[in-house]
């Protein structure tokens, strides 16, 4: 059983070095008139690749770049980068996004513009309304982060209290030809979720927001100046955000690369290769934490059981985002809590092991991307007189796998195509 566990531990170390070489340039095609005068904006956590993407394939039609970046980095002499921070914006933010906003108006009418999205542009692109401190911003970030919101929610919220969200940005486009290459990190490829779609109309409504604000019981808790403006949005004081089929842009093209199709098919044939039957779950997973760490489990299991269709050596391959509602002070991210559980579900069970990583490199707010836990982990832990479940309760997963060695850590990839989960087992 050891050495099967070591076997599949090096299997799923070499994961992340296929999730790090990510998009290739030519995986980007766009239709480009050659005498059109382009331009690049890039935000969030796949910016700096995309655009060094665009800038070697289009580079003799690009005019001029900027991009928003967690990372600085070099593109090229035609490139400005600026700096964002993710998963809670600070006045850097709204500096550099006052930048992006401020290019884009200055770009001469009819010209082309390229508008680069991935995951976390949701942080990394912000000016808050007028009355709003950025500060308000930070903490009503901060309590959906910690309200086991989904993606959805949450970024409905985000886009009723945000000057580019929710398809402002395009507004502030309509005089130029708008191209979207938009990198989905969220279940379902759904355009107004990824980055809060600063380029795609919303249906959702300022209604919406407050509700799910009152729901998560965090409405009462936010400032003034927040719920002024939410609830003057629901009164049609200010107006709602531009909506598909009524004001949308006159010429936008949207090319969607989706984060399933871009790493399954390399994943599969990775595993495949290492002579493991692999199965692929055919929807991108959402919903709370507790649930999806169920279901990945109860199938492993099964098959090890013999009680499902699966065959043994089989790899199981899992992509989506779910939610945690933190109750606890502790250090971790959903993928660090979400190993942690299975690692207490799969305890004693036969040689199964099971990778958890954010796909961008960084799990919540910690240097890791995420934990390789196996059926031995847990057990090893309390022989060293730690507690796997105080860990859980906590909500203090960073520290467990501190202390047990399963941390996974890849540093920042690039890329950010929602959160994956491979099992491998034997």
């Amino acid at each position: 059983m050891k050495a099967k566990l070591q076997s599949q531990k090096n299997v799923l170390s070499r994961i992340s070095e296929i999730v790090i070489r990510g998009l290739n340039p030519e995986e980007i095609e766009l239709d480009l008139r050659k005498e059109s005068n382009i331009w690049v904006v890039a935000v969030g956590k796949g910016a700096l690749k995309s655009s060094r993407m665009l800038s070697k394939k289009y580079r003799k039609q690009i005019l001029e770049g900027l991009v928003i970046s967690q990372d600085l980095g070099v593109i090229s002499e035609s490139f400005q980068i600026f700096r964002g921070t993710h998963p809670i914006p600070d006045i850097e933010t709204v500096a550099s996004s006052y930048e992006v906003l401020s290019f884009i108006r200055n770009i001469p009418k009819g010209d082309t513009l390229i508008f680069c999205i991935s995951g976390g542009a949701s942080s990394m692109f912000t000016i808050p309304p007028f009355g709003i401190e950025i500060e308000e911003i930070q903490d009503l970030y901060s309590k959906l982060l910690k309200s086991g919101a989904s993606i959805q929610e949450m970024n409905i919220v985000r886009k009723h209290v945000c000057d580019l969200k929710g398809g402002k940005l395009a507004e502030e486009a309509k005089h130029l030809n708008l191209i979207s290459v938009i990198e989905s990190d969220v279940p379902g490829d759904d355009l107004s979720t990824i980055g809060s779609g600063p380029t795609i109309p919303d249906d959702s409504t300022f209604v919406e927001a407050v509700q799910i604000l009152k729901n998560l019981k965090i409405w009462d808790t936010l400032s003034l100046s927040i719920q002024e403006h939410l609830i003057c949005g629901v009164e049609g004081y200010i107006p709602e955000n531009p909506k598909p089929r009524l004001n949308e842009h006159p010429s936008h093209t949207i090319k969607l690369l989706s984060g399933r199709d871009l790493l399954k098919n390399k994943l599969i044939n990775f595993l495949e290769n290492e002579g493991y039957t692999v199965w692929v779950d055919k929807k991108s997973y959402s919903g709370d934490i507790q649930k999806v760490a169920k279901e990945i489990c109860g199938k492993a299991i099964s098959i090890l059981s013999g009680k499902d269709e699966v065959t043994i050596p089989a790899a199981l391959i899992y992509q989506g985002e779910c939610s945690v509602k933190v109750k606890k002070n502790g250090k971790g991210g959903r993928n660090q809590e979400l190993a942690l559980m299975a690692a207490i579900s799969i305890e004693g069970q036969h040689s199964i092991s099971v990778l958890s990583m954010d796909t961008d490199g960084i799990d919540g707010p910690t240097d890791a991307a995420g934990a390789i836990i196996n059926s031995n982990t847990a057990l090893m832990a309390r022989k060293n007189t730690i507690d796997p479940e105080k860990f859980l309760s906590d909500n203090n997963s960073y520290a467990f796998h501190e202390k047990v060695g399963t941390h996974l850590k890849t540093g920042r990839t690039g890329i950010n195509l929602m959160d994956l989960q491979v099992v491998l087992i034997n």
